[in-house]
């Protein structure tokens, strides 16, 4: 026993003299910055500034600020504070009896000062590595700087949830109001939604709050700052919560953002490493898109209650992401349904299918009848689609009619003459794998986002050269390393005059001259210049895509729990998108010319005959 005790003597005895060592280290150190080192920027395609992550501007000092609020943070997430040097010995000792003895959820002891540590110059990687480069930097931070200014320091970095960082602007999201007039009630609510905000904000979860609020307010009397009966009264008070929280938000293009950073994962440059020393990315962003995108969608989704829309913009030429909407209000939901929704693209798949059509022989003139038809598959079964509002023309049929107003008996009948695989073919070719082949792919059964959707769109337009959808240029850090520069693939992966033919044919759904037992899609939306087009409609979305020389725009409309879209408005929603950022971006003409392997030939809209009068499409020599 003796000897055991001997060595727990010794253990302490290095322990804390390995704990002097890191404290002198630390001050002999110079002070770390606050405002400086742990950073992402984000830059336009001009290189102006739009986006700094966990800034740190000490905007709020702690004398503006609500003192119920910093006796509420300070309970609940560090109640020794004022009297630890960074590390909560107590706290450390009653996590690890806790997570010995529970065999539940493990408990954390991670002080005030960790935290900011971590806020500033770290990124959430769970690693021991990180967790030890967290502990050096506390000692610096407490060596170097008192509590007040380290406390200020946190409050003004620390995560609200919603995209809000710093006391100032979570007062203003959650309640319109200045940090300094925060009461206790709405005070030890934010205290409260700084350890899970996407479980304890009362925009997500009324209930989950005021729980989270009930153990700050035990704090609170734990420590004296007030009595139970003062506790039991303001958690039995209701939240009056700002009515619009979105306007607070000073962050404009918080979609676009995610996108980036989630590229950045993908280029595997998302690490602390490189981030440490300050990341600067270069993107693809047009400001005044995004802004004229973010408008026109604000001004659709009014009132739409639960309906959701998200909006991608291209370049064509080079496939970069110009402005990019995943959902009417990032304040509510931070889901990207640009990127991340797994939604039927419907009709929009048809201009695939009409390439391949194109590349076997088909022309602008070619015929199928439109009429109710039950197909006879090969292994028995039958497939008995029907055309929207179930209109036919129970007569022969152009493509370019077909085209026009969408007829789905034309393109299964196109699918299955050119045989079912060949679509799947075309699919893979834009990484689409493990798709069976099936007479209902030809209407999009397909699932997918606007931002793949947008790439093959993007391929067309761009007369068959492909580039991968892109939002980053260029990554450096602050001392000039280039990490990352977007080389374009420029891939030869259609045919140019095929694609030059099926552009002039997707402006057919513009042509009222298309109108007979079925109206041309978007005879309703004109542009005032030429693009291609096509829109697509389920029970469950709608969506609108097309092109010219210089942008693509692709627009979804839909509910996030697949509900059936049943108001005309609603599945207008991507038509309006559509036409608005075509004209807004294209003031002037500007469309394709043909190759010599291309004809002009002027045809009769409905039966296809020659016509000097009628409209003219493009033919292969």
């Amino acid at each position: 026993m003796k000897i055991f005790i001997k060595w727990i003597h010794r253990l302490i005895i290095l322990g804390l003299s390995v704990v002097v060592f890191i404290y002198a280290i630390s001050y002999a150190m110079p002070a770390p910055s606050l405002g400086q080192g742990h950073y992402i920027k984000m830059y336009d395609q001009d290189h102006k500034l739009f986006y700094q992550s966990n800034q740190q501007s000490n905007d709020v000092e702690l004398k503006d600020v609500s003192s119920h609020f910093l006796a509420s943070i300070v309970a609940v997430e560090d109640h020794r504070f004022y009297s630890h040097r960074g590390f909560d010995p107590i706290g450390i000792l009653r996590a690890i009896k806790s997570n010995l003895t529970s065999g539940s959820k493990s408990q954390g002891a991670s002080t005030i000062s960790q935290q900011y540590s971590r806020l500033l110059f770290l990124t959430n990687e769970k690693t021991w590595t990180r967790k030890m480069t967290e502990a050096f930097l506390t000692t610096r931070l407490e060596s170097h700087y008192d509590k007040d200014t380290i406390l200020q320091g946190y409050i003004n970095t620390v995560f609200f949830g919603h995209g809000v960082y710093g006391i100032k602007n979570a007062s203003h999201y959650y309640f319109n109001k200045e940090p300094s007039q925060l009461d206790l009630n709405e005070a030890s609510m934010l205290a409260g939604v700084i350890n899970g905000p996407s479980y304890f904000s009362p925009f997500l979860n009324k209930e989950g709050a005021k729980k989270r609020q009930k153990v700050v307010l035990n704090k609170l009397v734990e420590v004296g700052y007030i009595n139970q009966s003062q506790a039991d009264q303001v958690y039995q008070t209701p939240f009056q919560l700002n009515k619009n929280p979105s306007s607070s938000l000073n962050e404009n293009y918080p979609y676009y953002r995610d996108t980036v950073i989630n590229e950045l994962k993908d280029l595997d440059l998302y690490k602390e490493s490189y981030i440490n020393r300050g990341l600067n990315i270069v993107t693809t962003l047009n400001q005044s898109t995004q802004k004229e995108l973010n408008k026109v969608t604000n001004e659709q989704m009014k009132e739409r209650n639960e309906l959701e829309t998200s909006s991608i913009i291209l370049d064509t030429k080079t496939s970069s992401v110009l402005a990019l909407v995943g959902g009417k209000d990032y304040s509510h939901s931070q889901f990207n349904r640009a990127t991340k929704a797994s939604r039927q693209i419907a009709s929009t798949m048809k201009p695939l299918l009409y390439y391949i059509a194109l590349e076997n022989g088909f022309t602008p003139t070619t015929k199928f009848k439109s009429e109710p038809t039950t197909f006879q598959l090969d292994n028995g079964e039958t497939y008995a689609p029907t055309n929207f509002s179930q209109k036919y023309a129970n007569d022969d049929v152009t493509l370019a009619q077909a085209i026009a107003v969408s007829d789905n008996i034309y393109a299964v009948k196109t699918h299955l003459f050119l045989g079912e695989q060949s679509l799947v073919n075309l699919l893979q070719k834009f990484g689409f794998n493990h798709i069976s082949p099936h007479p209902s792919l030809a209407l999009g059964t397909l699932n997918t986002n606007v931002y793949r959707l947008s790439s093959m769109y993007a391929t067309l337009g761009n007369v068959g050269v492909y580039n991968d959808v892109h939002t980053i240029q260029k990554v450096y850090t602050d001392d000039g390393e280039v990490l990352y520069e977007y080389q374009p693939q420029n891939k030869e992966l259609l045919n140019k005059e095929t694609c030059l033919i099926l552009s002039q044919l997707l402006t057919s759904p513009f042509d009222k001259a298309f109108n007979t037992y079925a109206s041309a899609t978007m005879a309703s939306y004109p542009t005032k210049t030429t693009f291609a087009v096509k829109t697509g409609t389920s029970p469950f979305d709608s969506l609108c895509a097309g092109y010219n020389p210089n942008y693509t725009i692709v627009s979804w409309s839909g509910f996030d729990d697949n509900r059936e879209l049943n108001m005309t408005l609603d599945k207008r929603v991507p038509k309006v998108i559509f036409q608005t950022m075509a004209n807004y971006l294209q003031k002037e003409e500007v469309w394709y010319e043909p190759t010599p392997k291309i004809k002009q030939m002027p045809i009769d809209p409905i039966s296809g005959q020659y016509n000097e009068k009628g409209i003219t499409y493009w033919f292969k020599q």
